[in-house]
C-alpha cells in the first residue's frame, strides 16, 4: 500500500512540470511605454505597481496609459439603532489607453468591482479587512487591464 501511495504522488508530481503561469510576461505581444497617475489616489498607485512589470519591454506594440479611480465605501444596513450592520467597498477604475505617441485615444477601460462585508466590534480588524478587500480587488483589476490590452 505504501508502494502504491508513494508512486501514484511521484506520477502526479512528475505530470505537474509543465506548468506555466497564465501572465507569463515573456511571450506577450505589448508593452507599456507609459503610465500616469491622474488623480494621484493610493489605490491608483496600487495598480501602476501591479502592471509596472509589463513596461519597457521591446515589442511591436506599445501603449501609453492614463489611470484614475474611485473609492466609495457606503453603509447598506443599520440596525434598529442606526449602527451599521454591513458596508460595501466600489471601487471605479479608468484606463485611457493611447498609442505609443501619446496622440491617439485607442480604447478607454472602465471597470467597476464591488465587495460587501459584515460590521466588526474590533475597528483594527476591520480596517485590516477592508485593506485586504482592497488588495485583492486591484490584483483582479490589473488582471482584467492585461488581458484586455493583450486583446487590443
Amino acid at each position: 500500500m505504501k508502494k502504491f501511495l508513494s508512486c501514484l504522488c511521484f506520477l502526479l508530481v512528475a505530470n505537474c512540470s509543465g506548468y506555466e503561469p497564465v501572465f507569463l510576461t515573456k511571450n506577450l505581444e505589448f508593452s507599456i511605454s507609459e503610465i500616469k497617475n491622474i488623480d494621484n489616489e493610493k489605490i491608483t498607485k496600487q495598480i501602476i505597481k501591479n502592471i509596472r512589470s509589463y513596461k519597457l519591454k521591446d515589442n511591436k506594440n506599445k501603449f501609453s496609459l492614463q489611470v484614475s479611480t474611485q473609492n466609495k465605501n457606503e453603509v447598506t444596513s443599520r440596525d434598529s439603532k442606526g449602527d451599521a450592520l454591513t458596508f460595501r467597498v466600489t471601487i471605479a477604475f479608468k484606463i485611457d489607453v493611447f498609442g505609443d505617441d501619446q496622440a491617439v485615444l485607442l480604447n478607454t477601460i472602465n471597470i467597476k468591482k464591488n465587495f460587501a462585508y459584515n460590521y466588526q466590534i474590533n475597528q483594527f480588524l476591520l480596517n485590516q479587512y477592508k485593506k485586504n478587500i482592497i488588495e485583492n480587488l486591484i490584483i483582479k483589476v490589473a488582471e482584467e487591464i492585461i488581458l484586455e490590452l493583450q486583446l487590443m
